[in-house]
């Protein structure tokens, strides 16, 4: 069944916005809207990821690599692999989580 998702920008009223907006057995999404200079403290996830960038430009530190991700970019990354965030320009991205 066809579900329609509606994100705000939440970044009107806070620095930072970390929502889930969707689950289910194989799978769950969240929304992560960050202000310039706001980061996420190096972290892993149980699960493989998919970060889908829907604005702005941020930067992912996993292990020793660097990636700097804009508007469209799509970054992968498998189950307990350790990274952090930052945003460099205001950001919104996705973040879905393989079960």
């Amino acid at each position: 069944m066809a579900k329609l998702i509606h994100t705000d920008n939440e970044l009107i009223k806070k620095d930072k916005s970390i929502k889930k907006i969707f689950g289910s057995e194989r799978s769950n999404i969240v929304n992560i809207q960050l202000k310039t200079g706001e980061g996420i403290p190096e972290h892993d996830s149980k699960d493989p990821i998919f970060i889908i960038v829907r604005s702005g430009t941020v930067k992912f530190i996993c292990s020793d690599e660097e990636y700097t991700l804009q508007n469209s970019d799509i970054l992968f990354m498998e189950a307990e692999e350790l990274h952090s965030v930052e945003a460099v320009t205001d950001t919104d991205f996705l973040v879905v989580f393989l079960k």
